[in-house]
């Protein structure tokens, strides 16, 4: 039996139609395979060639493609950003057995999502270092902070990736953020635009004795970067 070569069809046929051209190569290829078992095998240049191999009389419609191209990317998920940031919601106002980078893995378990934790200083690091660099925040991505608490208790202003909070909603410059606080879980708001500015920019780090020169206390003062873990 002899084949007809013609070009690979991008289009991805319909799950019946594969099924049904399956089912046709298979009746036409029964009596040929009773004399030769190998009349049915493409050759090998088929694939790199781009083409498919119809056997002749068969139609075009039943042709079934050699896949080339590789699968595409998996697709945004806005419903997994919004599941996170109302599993947020829900716990605003509460108490929570954990600090802030708890939090965030919390929500990110309840959604599914297992986050990757490279070795690093902290979890806030952590959830940095394994997550995506985000330049324009979106609800479900996450904000980072340096310098929120002496950490190292040096009295120095040395402490990088000490929190992290969930971005809730963004109108315009303003953020809003979720995280864990002193009072348990809160809402607070950074202003990038005006990071010094206090009617815009809630309070992060607890102001204290003897804290060193240049101290910044409000969110948009101690922000660091954005991340995003959930796409």
């Amino acid at each position: 039996m002899g084949y007809l070569a013609r070009p690979l069809k991008t289009r991805t046929p319909p799950r019946a139609a594969l099924l049904a051209a399956a089912l046709a190569a298979a009746l036409l290829a029964a009596p040929a395979a009773a004399q030769d078992a190998e009349a049915w095998a493409p050759p090998a240049f088929a694939e790199e060639a781009g083409v498919v191999l119809v056997p002749e009389g068969v139609p075009e419609l039943l042709a079934l493609p050699v896949p080339l191209a590789p699968p595409e990317a998996e697709p945004e998920h806005p419903r997994l950003r919004e599941r996170i940031v109302s599993a947020a919601r829900v716990l605003l106002g509460q108490p929570f057995r954990g600090d802030c980078s708890g939090f965030v893995l919390s929500l990110l378990r309840k959604a599914g999502i297992q986050a990757v934790l490279p070795p690093a200083r902290s979890r806030s690091e952590s959830l940095y270092l394994g997550g995506e660099r985000v330049e324009a925040p979106r609800a479900g991505d996450l904000a980072f902070f340096h310098d929120t608490y002496d950490r190292n208790h040096d009295g120095r202003l040395n402490d990088r990736w000490t929190h992290v909070a969930l971005v809730e909603k963004v109108e315009g410059e303003l953020v809003w953020l979720l995280h864990r606080g002193i009072h348990g879980i809160e809402r607070i708001r950074m202003d990038l635009a005006r990071p010094s500015d206090r009617s815009s920019n809630d309070r992060l780090r607890i102001p204290r004795r003897n804290e060193p020169p240049g101290t910044r206390h409000l969110s948009g003062e101690l922000f660091s970067g954005y991340g995003a873990v959930a796409r």
